[in-house]
């Protein structure tokens, strides 16, 4: 076993099922993030490790002891919270000093610890004010400080970057990441923020109503989603849903794509998961940058798939365009270089990567390996 460890973990109200068997193992050190939309039970999960909820089935271990029955603070765990929970009335020093008092810490370790943490934030300067005094990014520094100072086995996040604006979300995710690799902490991140969740996660464990639907790596997830769901949920833009019915020559799997003309596009060895649906719908699964302008296209692939297509929309975010065409039947969006995006009405070139290409379900929405 590992820093955490939950194993078949189930929570109902009643009739209400809103954990349905969750298992998850990180190891020391890693950084996992729960992350989902909202309702989707990760708060929920996170309140059952900090044993601030009741389990109603299942076991949950942290560095190898079972904590179901434990109280929250014989758990050796650390909270960061949304709100950032600072008492108004008290200098930052005393907010990280606090714990420590409470916990009968000598006077002496409490000074070196506070000198310590507040070193790690570089918020030395701040020790001497009060919560009214900072900014929201000062405020949850000193949350965090304040958990740091405990030296937990186990670091739990509750959407800590919620309440900040976009760029400190963007400069306190930096933060948090950095830190990660300094000390080496174990951390339990919760998030329904997919961006937060690819730049910060080592593993990802996608939610929705109540049951993990993939686990793993940003990349895995990002590269082999398993579902529609998870497909959509990760990445921004998020991945293209082209219907189509898929056909087979020489072994090799075709679709039509129309956007005013048929054009028949290879996407390589059929496996033997997709053999029996040809000749049957499903869905063609492409994010945005790998259908982009030919001169913008990065691939060793040989058979680099090309189709034209109507530019309905072109949306300029600086080092790129998302340009949008519609491809049967559904608004299609590709990332292109802004001199390739072409303007709404003008017909432009498509390279599709077809070793990116992924093939699902319509009815199971499962990714078709």
């Amino acid at each position: 076993m590992g820093a955490l460890s939950i194993r078949k973990v189930k929570k109902s109200y009643g009739d209400t099922h809103i954990l349905k068997g969750i298992d998850l193992e990180i190891e020391n050190g890693q950084f996992l993030i729960l992350v989902g939309p909202s309702g989707c039970g990760k708060s929920t999960l996170l309140n059952m490790i900090a044993g601030l909820d009741d389990i109603t089935s299942g076991e949950i271990y942290i560095a190898d002891r079972l904590v179901n029955n434990l109280s929250p603070k014989d758990r050796d765990i650390a909270m960061v919270f949304q709100s950032y929970a600072l008492y108004p009335n008290m200098t930052v020093r005393r907010n990280i000093a606090f714990g420590l008092e409470i916990r009968k810490v000598p006077k002496i370790e409490q000074d070196e610890i506070i000198n310590r943490v507040a070193k790690t934030l570089q918020m030395e300067h701040l020790l001497d004010r009060k919560p009214a005094q900072l900014s929201g990014g000062q405020r949850q520094r000193v949350a965090m400080g304040r958990a740091l100072a405990r030296n937990p086995a186990l670091f739990l996040f509750d959407e800590p970057l919620s309440n900040l604006d976009a760029k400190l979300r963007v400069e306190m995710r930096t933060e948090i990441k950095l830190l990660h690799q300094r000390l080496g902490t174990t951390i339990v991140y919760v998030t329904h923020d997919q961006i937060e969740a690819m730049t910060l996660g080592e593993r990802i464990a996608v939610m929705k109503e109540g049951e993990v639907r993939q686990f793993g790596t940003p990349q895995q997830l990002y590269d082999l989603p398993s579902d529609l769901y998870v497909a959509g949920f990760i990445g921004s833009p998020s991945m293209n849903f082209i219907p189509c019915v898929l056909g087979e020559a020489d072994g090799v799997g075709v679709v039509t794509l129309n956007n005013g003309k048929d054009q028949l596009i290879s996407l390589g060895q059929i496996s033997d998961i997709q053999r029996p649906f040809v000749g049957k719908p499903v869905i063609l699964g492409i994010r945005p940058e790998q259908l982009t302008d030919p001169a913008s296209a990065h691939s060793d692939h040989p058979n680099m798939q090309i189709l034209t297509a109507m530019v309905t929309i072109t949306e300029p975010t600086g080092p790129d365009t998302l340009v949008t065409v519609n491809i049967n039947g559904v608004k299609t969006v590709a990332r292109c270089h802004p001199r390739a995006a072409g303007v709404p009405g003008q017909s432009v070139q498509l390279s599709l990567d077809p070793t990116k290409a992924l093939l699902f379900d319509p009815v199971s929405e499962k990714r078709l390996a």
